[in-house]
């Protein structure tokens, strides 16, 4: 408690400080995880642990709150279509080989449950429709959003927590084994995808919204890489 206490005072001190500094050991454990598994599995269950620097009582602040209507509808909308753009932008340039980071997306669930297809498949649906949009959502276009639209506004907001989010997929896609063209590929594409949640985030002011869209987007992809 008292270390939960310490970490919710610095962030009511210093929040933009605290937020940079909870980023900078996220984004280290996950790239980290590009080259031990264990890392990769721990950044996503570090992850929600930045809700932790937020009290119950601005919980709300941060976007934890229902939504619905048409503001749904059209940031779910623009998510899903930017996604399909991003996709079919990398098979134009890329193909389906090694160099396409969407083709890595099944491999990754592969190697992470040691090789048991089935298992994989379940894994992956669970993961990018619900576990992996929830968590990462409100950590980006939760906390780090919100503390950076209340310094210098939604636009910045929206853009630098794209920078941040679409660094960390480095951690999945493009060092091990190196593959520039996977990195001239990912970084680019998860910046636009982030872009289009932000977009969500700030028309719906939910990141509930904002998760529900980039599940259904996930879904989505993962389904067209399977069947394609």
């Amino acid at each position: 408690m008292t270390v939960l206490r310490w970490v919710r005072t610095r962030h009511e001190m210093a929040p933009l400080a605290t937020a940079l500094v909870g980023y900078a050991i996220l984004a280290a454990v996950r790239i980290a995880g590009a080259f031990e598994i264990p890392f990769s599995v721990l950044s996503i269950a570090l992850t929600p642990c930045v809700l932790a620097a937020v009290p119950r009582d601005a919980w709300q602040e941060i976007g934890l709150r229902r939504t619905g209507g048409w503001r749904l509808v059209l940031g779910v909308g623009v998510v899903v279509v930017v996604y399909a753009d991003v996709v079919a932008c990398n098979w134009a340039a890329f193909g389906s080989g090694a160099a396409n980071w969407t083709t890595g997306i099944p491999r990754l669930f592969h190697d992470l449950v040691g090789g048991a297809t089935a298992l994989a498949g379940v894994v992956m649906v669970l993961a990018m429709g619900l576990f992996v949009p929830l968590i990462e959502e409100i950590c980006y276009r939760g906390v780090l959003f919100t503390t950076v639209r209340r310094n210098w506004g939604v636009v910045p907001a929206v853009v630098l927590t794209s920078a941040g989010w679409a660094l960390v997929h480095l951690g999945n896609y493009g060092l091990n084994p190196p593959n520039g063209g996977v990195i001239l590929g990912v970084l680019p594409s998860v910046f636009c995808m982030g872009l289009a949640l932000g977009f969500c985030r700030a028309l719906t002011g939910s990141v509930l919204a904002s998760a529900i869209a980039q599940g259904t987007a996930n879904l989505l992809l993962v389904a067209w890489v399977v069947w394609s």
